[in-house]
């Protein structure tokens, strides 16, 4: 994938299953216990947004778990990152700007966490990986990565969907405003 120089995230997925096996999704990912995953990034003006579809390719009922990634590039050593007690959501201060990150998805449970771009952090980075569980630390000072694992349960052939998105602002109530919008655009899609 060709670097974008708008960019002002960066969003990665990362299937993973029960056999500690795990595959990052760009485009089209390889099938993973018999799900199909696929990803779209999308630059905004306001920022970006990372459309996924899982797909069960098989007659058995399948569970997977999916890690999405995000890193604000402009957040600095001054910055705050703070996850949300009461929504999906991750704050971001850095400097004069804010930044929000939400998730649209039909997952069986989300859970979330923000961990720092240091030794530390990318240890319980890498145990999240190892063990397919995510370690609760909701609140850094720095460059950070916010962490979402999402626990997906298929029946036979059936298709999920879901959107990540992240918008950065000067102002935290626009920035909110604009989020609550976006999210309530894709949880009730108008009728064509």
């Amino acid at each position: 994938m060709k670097e974008n120089p708008r960019r002002t995230f960066h969003i990665q997925g990362i299937t993973w299953s029960k056999k500690n096996e795990y595959v990052p999704i760009s485009g089209h990912a390889p099938v993973l216990n018999d799900i199909k995953a696929s990803v779209r990034e999308e630059v905004e003006g306001w920022g970006e947004s990372c459309l996924f579809e899982m797909e069960n390719t098989s007659k058995e009922h399948r569970q997977l778990k999916v890690f999405f990634l995000i890193e604000w590039l402009a957040c600095t050593e001054d910055g705050v990152g703070v996850l949300s007690l009461t929504k999906d959501t991750f704050w971001n201060y850095s400097g004069k700007h804010v930044a929000i990150t939400n998730i649209v998805s039909c997952a069986h449970s989300v859970k979330k966490t923000i961990y720092p771009l240091n030794l530390k952090g990318l240890k319980l980075w890498k145990k999240s990986l190892s063990k397919g569980s995510l370690y609760y630390y909701p609140i850094t000072n720095g460059r950070n990565m916010m962490v979402y694992m999402l626990d997906f349960s298929f029946k036979p052939f059936e298709v999920k969907r879901g959107k990540v998105y992240a918008i950065v602002g000067g102002m935290e109530e626009e920035v909110s405003n604009l989020s609550d919008r976006i999210k309530n655009g894709l949880a009730f899609p108008r009728e064509k």
